[in-house]
């Protein structure tokens, strides 16, 4: 066991878009206090990553745990080698270049992962899955993924698959209400990647990797911390790298 607590990087959202956000005139780094107040809760030391490809080996040197975390644009359909086939797929392709050769990277040196809705589907793009671009385009539910404010209030039902991690994170509860603010998902799903919860109408909630020592995307955003489950992502995250 290290003697110090574990450290957690955790990546950023971008903008430059100071008439829409009208919080800078220039680029900027966003993060919800939330993610960082869960990982020190939890018992980890987080460590804020900027887009920087020319020190991905050195920021993997010194973290022990990794969380991408939700963000306010989608993955281009290009790093999963298909088109953009939805006029409301909103790209941002240096933060999701940089996200997946990160995540990538952590994977082959079998560092711990938690995605969180953007994170989850990084993770089954770079174990060669695919997504839904647009949820109410490919399914016609009586679910709203993309719940409108306020964000953090569960909206619906997940159902966990038993004999998961995500099912002992839950106490073998296998049914939750979540918060969901998503417009796109999984489609098909990644190598060595099974999943570990879906809603009612069928889509994806939750997936783990069978080939990593820790790696699990949930689509929901846990650090709201509505559920003893949400928590308990973060806690075993921290416990699990503070044996790497």
């Amino acid at each position: 066991m290290k003697s110090r607590r574990p450290v957690i990087g955790i990546t950023l959202d971008s903008a430059n878009d100071s008439e829409k956000y009208k919080y800078s005139a220039f680029p900027w780094y966003a993060l919800r206090k939330n993610y960082v107040d869960c990982v020190i809760k939890a018992g980890g030391i987080p460590v804020l990553i900027p887009y920087t490809s020319e020190s991905t080996d050195e920021i993997i040197d010194i973290i022990d745990g990794l969380i991408i975390p939700g963000g306010d644009e989608d993955i281009n359909p290009r790093f999963y080698n298909e088109k953009i086939s939805s006029d409301k797929v909103k790209t941002n392709d240096e933060r999701a270049g940089f996200e997946l050769e990160l995540v990538k990277q952590v994977l082959e040196r079998n560092i711990p992962y938690l995605g969180i809705c953007n994170g989850m589907q990084l993770l089954n793009v770079v174990c060669d899955g695919t997504l839904i671009q647009h949820i109410p385009e490919y399914i016609a539910s009586d679910i709203n993924h993309e719940q409108p404010a306020p964000k953090h209030i569960p909206t619906h039902l997940i159902n966990i698959s038993p004999g998961t991690i995500l099912a002992g994170l839950a106490s073998n509860n296998l049914q939750t209400n979540v918060n969901s603010t998503h417009h796109q998902a999984v489609k098909d799903l990644g190598k060595g990647l099974i999943v570990s919860a879906t809603a009612p109408d069928g889509i994806i909630e939750a997936i783990e990797s069978k080939a990593h020592k820790y790696a699990i995307g949930v689509e929901w955003h846990p650090e709201y911390l509505n559920s003893e489950l949400d928590f308990n992502l973060f806690k075993s995250l921290v416990e699990v790298s503070a044996l790497f």
